[in-house]
């Protein structure tokens, strides 16, 4: 996971339409009222490139297609404000691409909170990952806001040697997985059973991979990873 390096930031996210596989290939972040916006790249070791995503297919937006610039401007970024409706671009539009994730029908990117290393208990936010692969729309109409759920480790993934299943919590239903970007850092919570997940926004009709958030609290335990690897999350 690409950790949190500014107090007001966010990560942006590409995923790939074609393997679905998302990459981290952009910091965003506000200080002293002001946007910044640059890339990560590999040999920063921050475990996020913009060279891979480039290489599976992803085009620069642009006004960033200089890869190696740090942006700065006084109000937010034009294509990341226009990702919002417009009441929301109007109040607190950072805060609302933090909320909403800032998904479009028209590309792959998204927004996501890093991962505060420092603080250990904490509450994160996310949507149920996989979602169209498994049970999930079978019982969408049974499951309401609130609903606790089952978080079980799946230790022979071939992907995610941190992978985390999410099911209902009568262990009937597989809904999906915990985003690879947070898995990693709660699994050893899962493993000892010291945690809450429940269910936190039903949307039936949005795109699969927004069709439901969950709420997960307990502690964040930081992760062996190699710093040459770069994360699909």
């Amino acid at each position: 996971m690409v950790i949190k390096k500014h107090n007001n930031e966010l990560l942006v996210v590409w995923k790939d339409p074609i393997t679905r596989n998302r990459i981290v290939i952009g910091r965003l972040w506000k200080r002293d009222a002001k946007y910044y916006f640059k890339y990560i790249h590999t040999e920063e070791n921050e475990r996020g490139s913009i060279e891979i995503a480039v290489k599976m297919g992803y085009q620069p937006i642009k006004i960033f297609e200089n890869i190696y610039k740090i942006y700065k401007a006084n109000n937010l970024f034009a294509p990341f404000l226009n990702r919002l409706s417009g009441q929301d671009r109007k109040n607190k539009p950072f805060d609302q691409l933090r909320e909403t994730g800032g998904r479009l029908s028209t590309d792959t990117l998204e927004f996501i909170e890093p991962i505060n290393e420092i603080k250990k208990e904490r509450k994160v936010k996310f949507n149920i990952a996989g979602w169209r692969h498994y049970q999930g729309d079978q019982i969408i109409d049974n499951i309401s806001p609130d609903d606790s759920l089952l978080l079980k480790l799946e230790d022979d993934n071939l992907y995610d040697n941190h992978a985390i299943e999410i099911w209902t919590k009568d262990s009937k239903y597989k809904l999906g997985y915990v985003p690879a970007v947070y898995s990693r850092y709660i699994d050893q919570s899962v493993k000892e059973n010291k945690y809450e997940a429940i269910i936190k926004e039903i949307s039936p009709n949005a795109s699969s991979d927004e069709k439901v958030k969950i709420e997960f609290c307990g502690e964040m335990v930081k992760p062996v990873i190699s710093k040459e690897k770069v994360v699909i999350v």
